[in-house]
């Protein structure tokens, strides 16, 4: 059971690394890994989590809860990037549409 809650804890290192060196590749893997230690976390009978794991698994809850924000953050930085280009900024003729063109 240890070894559960260790890779699980590993896998959100390396998601955690990820996110924050914006490695779109290294997200993906770091994912799948992550998925993967969450399957095998999920087999665990809550009631039968050894009470010494308690400290791993409430450090495991604030990572997680770290990557849930850090991905927030990333989506909304690359919508508003994606705007930008596009040329969706308030109060700015779409200079490269083609309603831009024909005037």
């Amino acid at each position: 059971m240890k070894q559960i809650v260790e890779t699980f804890r590993i896998s959100q290192d390396m998601l955690f690394s990820a996110l924050e060196g914006h490695d779109s590749d290294a997200i993906f893997q770091a994912s799948q890994k992550l998925g993967q230690a969450a399957a095998q976390l999920g087999t665990i009978d809550a009631d039968d989590i050894d009470q010494s794991l308690q400290p791993m698994i409430s450090e495991a809850d604030e990572l997680m809860q770290a990557s849930i924000y850090r991905l927030r953050f990333l989506r909304d930085h690359s919508s508003t990037r994606l705007q930008l280009l596009a040329g969706f900024r308030e109060n700015q003729a779409n200079t490269y549409s083609g309603s831009a063109r024909s005037r």
